[in-house]
């Protein structure tokens, strides 16, 4: 019985560990919106999830926490309404920066999704 504990403990561990993708280490490039005098780049000032966040998300937290996600069970990510809905995204993202696992969020991207959520997450 127990060599099946220590066996179930370690085929848990291992696939948490490996369950995000090397994916979420990549520097997110934001969507860049075409306007009639060209590409509008994304800043603190127009960020939304269309344009930025959604993809953000979908890079740095679907893999682990989409619907195949190993931890979906602790936070589900299937859209905006999951973020708007559970403050721990920007707790864990912008406060006490312990998401994502096994990736990073550049400078860039940290400063665009506070922006984000200070604005009140427009879509």
């Amino acid at each position: 019985m127990k060599k099946q504990i220590s066996f179930f403990l370690l085929a848990t561990f291992a696939v948490l560990l490996f369950a995000c993708s090397k994916r979420q280490a990549e520097e997110l490039k934001p969507t860049v919106p075409t306007g009639p005098n060209g590409p509008t780049p994304v800043t603190t000032a127009n960020v939304t999830y269309t344009n930025f966040a959604g993809a953000l998300f979908q890079t740095k937290c679907n893999s682990c926490h989409g619907p195949n996600g190993a931890l979906k069970s602790i936070w589900l990510f299937n859209g905006l309404a999951s973020v708007k809905n559970d403050t721990r995204v920007a707790n864990s993202v912008l406060v006490t920066k312990t998401m994502p696992k096994g990736g990073t969020l550049t400078v860039s991207e940290r400063e665009l999704l506070q922006a984000w959520f200070d604005k009140g997450m427009p879509e």
